[in-house]
């Protein structure tokens, strides 16, 4: 199937490009699943090396056994650092950055492009600071400013980040570690909506991108967003925007 861009990739792709500007040091970014976003910095030699030594896997495991940590290193054999942190601050389902290889050695000959040690931090810092001066962040930020409660900025941040999987109220309420009815009754209150029915909006918003940029079928629109057959995406599609997903497209909205 073919890859999607959407604004959240784009804003990603757009942080580690303003930080690659900045630091010379190569960058990746990753989804929750593995997939590559986009890098830059990139060579040959260090992708080979990156897949050689299991990069992305050794920093994943680490970060989620590390859940309160929001970044990580992994050293190589030869003597080379790369250091992860999270896409977003605050949950790892967005996925991460890999900056990297670098090494902390002033030895004369080193292949890699110097990093002090104590600079580690400042370098995540600079990240979150080029990402939250985008327009996507502030208005995003704009948004859920206007509610209240946090579990309910929580429960949005985690639809948005994995909307396109088989997410249900359960799990929300297991992430949130709170009960299912007192969630339903937050939810209710603060945005007028349930789970499902926010989940399907926000389905829908990610698809009307796909359909006008992107050349998926309408099926595979559905199954990219996370529908899980295109009559049901047709139907809700046609009850939240007033008509079909190919007269949208047609229309170039």
């Amino acid at each position: 199937m073919e890859s999607s861009f959407t604004l959240v990739d784009k804003h990603i792709s757009g942080t580690i490009y303003k930080f690659f500007l900045c630091t010379g040091l190569p960058i990746k970014a990753f989804r929750y699943d593995g997939t590559l976003i986009h890098s830059e910095g990139e060579s040959r030699e260090f992708d080979d090396l990156f897949n050689r030594e299991g990069i992305y896997e050794g920093l994943m495991e680490d970060m989620l056994k590390k859940e309160d940590s929001r970044f990580d290193n992994v050293v190589f054999s030869t003597r080379g650092y790369f250091t992860a942190c999270r896409i977003c601050p605050i949950s790892i389902n967005r996925g991460i950055y890999i900056i990297g290889p670098y090494t902390t050695s002033t030895a004369e000959g080193n292949q890699f492009r110097y990093v002090p040690p104590k600079s580690i931090l400042h370098l995540i810092k600079l990240i979150y600071n080029l990402a939250s001066d985008s327009p996507y962040i502030r208005h995003k930020n704009d948004t859920i400013n206007a509610m209240q409660s946090i579990y309910v900025k929580r429960a949005l941040n985690f639809i948005d980040s994995r909307y396109n999987e088989q997410i249900t109220l359960d799990e929300m309420t297991r992430q949130l570690q709170i009960s299912r009815s007192y969630f339903c009754s937050l939810l209710k209150k603060e945005t007028n909506r349930t789970f499902s029915q926010l989940l399907n909006e926000t389905r829908i918003e990610k698809s009307k991108e796909l359909l006008v940029k992107g050349s998926l079928s309408v099926l595979e629109v559905a199954l990219a967003v996370g529908f899980n057959n295109q009559n049901y995406y047709t139907m809700t599609f046609k009850k939240l925007v007033n008509m079909t997903p190919l007269e949208y497209r047609n229309k170039g909205i």
